[in-house]
């Protein structure tokens, strides 16, 4: 048995939530970063999903904008080329070492995102590159304004990331533009809460601006 499974199981296996709606997220576009926890061990999130307070709402996010504490959101510079390496399985065994040869599964690895960043000036590069100090999460924009983040219960909090990396500037010369490379590890199983919100009132790529 896996060491991620409960034991003893119960009485039954669990039900399989099904639906007729496929889900799909877009090109990432662009990054919104929020510390883990605003404070101590109180970690940021919305309260709630939909409502006066969630996150579909701009005047949800716009306090967060211009904070000076440790709840203050930013968003990124668009970026390029995202993908995302899903973390492989991890096993133990095979050959004499477990029963008929076969491995078994005892986790998963990380994931890894990269994305570049293009023709930025090196201020806001810089600026990134503070933010690997930091225990950071991230709210991810898709094409279409949507925001993906993770989803327990009813709350909505950005997803944690570690070993965040901002590369330095890589010139195009004749035939690419500068750019900068931008990579960041997810936990194992980051994404058994990931929950998609459809802004009601803003289009998350353009309006979610820090304020001058």
């Amino acid at each position: 048995m896996s060491k991620y499974c409960n034991c003893p199981v119960g009485a039954a296996i669990s039900d399989i939530p099904l639906s007729d709606c496929p889900e799909d997220f877009g090109q990432i576009q662009k990054i919104i970063f929020q510390r883990v926890f605003s404070t101590g061990a109180t970690k940021n999130q919305f309260p709630v999903v939909t409502g006066a307070t969630g996150p579909t709402l701009l005047a949800s996010w716009t306090p967060l904008l211009a904070a000076a504490d440790g709840t203050k959101v930013v968003q990124s510079p668009y970026i390029q080329s995202p993908s995302n390496e899903v973390g492989a399985k991890r096993e133990f065994g095979g050959g004499n070492a477990t029963l008929g040869g076969i491995p078994l599964v005892i986790g998963r690895e990380a994931s890894t995102f990269t994305a570049m960043i293009l023709q930025a000036p090196q201020d806001t590069i810089k600026a990134l590159k503070e933010y690997s100090c930091e225990k950071v999460g991230v709210y991810l924009v898709d094409e279409f304004g949507r925001i993906g983040g993770l989803s327990p219960a009813d709350n909505f909090l950005p997803i944690p990331i570690m070993s965040l990396f901002i590369g330095d500037k890589k010139f195009g010369n004749l035939e690419e533009a500068d750019s900068n490379s931008i990579e960041f590890k997810l936990n194992p199983n980051w994404s058994d809460d990931f929950k998609i919100v459809v802004p009601e009132d803003f289009d998350a790529l353009t309006e979610l601006v820090t304020p001058a």
